[in-house]
């Protein structure tokens, strides 16, 4: 990472990736010195004290050392990800993105009020269909009377000999053009 956007960071953002790696590192040497002290604390014995007090650099080295490793690795993986990118908008200036030119706001203004007005105009379609739901609530029972009334008709009429109303009915349409014919062989 060079020194330009190093300090673009630390400028806008207050951090920069190797400020974030060197927290870290720092943590880690923290966790192993204390880590080592509490493991001495619990096993030394007062013949063994001087010893370990003696050898617990070298073993801090140690971990340090095995550790260094890693904490390269991730020292790399923060410069790659630990980046503002320039297209951000930048804390100063954040006040710049709600200010809109004067054509803008006569759009934003117009389309205000063409939503205002479909709105209305929604809340006119809504009224119209709650009343026409209240208009056929209002009519069902008509409806099921209706239903029911149809249901006893049909229930006589099928006890009726319809095949016998028929024959019956074509008897006398049959009879009633005989005469018709009749008439137009006369004129």
């Amino acid at each position: 990472m060079d020194f330009y956007s190093s300090t673009y960071d630390q400028k806008y953002f207050n951090f920069t990736a190797a400020q974030l790696s060197a927290e870290r590192e720092h943590i880690v040497q923290d966790i192993i010195k204390k880590g080592i002290g509490q493991i001495i604390d619990r096993i030394k014995t007062p013949a063994t004290a001087d010893l370990l007090e003696a050898q617990k650099e070298t073993v801090e080295r140690r971990f340090k050392a095995s550790a260094s490793k890693g904490l390269k690795a991730l020292r790399e993986l923060d410069r790659k990800v630990f980046h503002v990118p320039s297209h951000v908008l930048h804390p100063e200036h954040i006040f710049f993105e709600n200010q809109f030119s004067s054509e803008e706001e006569e759009q934003k203004s117009a389309k205000l009020e063409e939503l205002k007005a479909k709105y209305q105009e929604n809340m006119a379609m809504l009224a119209h269909l709650k009343i026409e739901e209240d208009k056929y609530a209002a009519m069902e029972d008509l409806i099921k009377k209706e239903m029911e009334m149809q249901d006893r008709v049909h229930k006589n009429c099928s006890s009726l000999n319809v095949s016998k109303l028929k024959q019956c009915c074509s008897q006398v349409s049959a009879q009633l053009k005989k005469p018709s014919k009749d008439l137009q062989n006369k004129i």
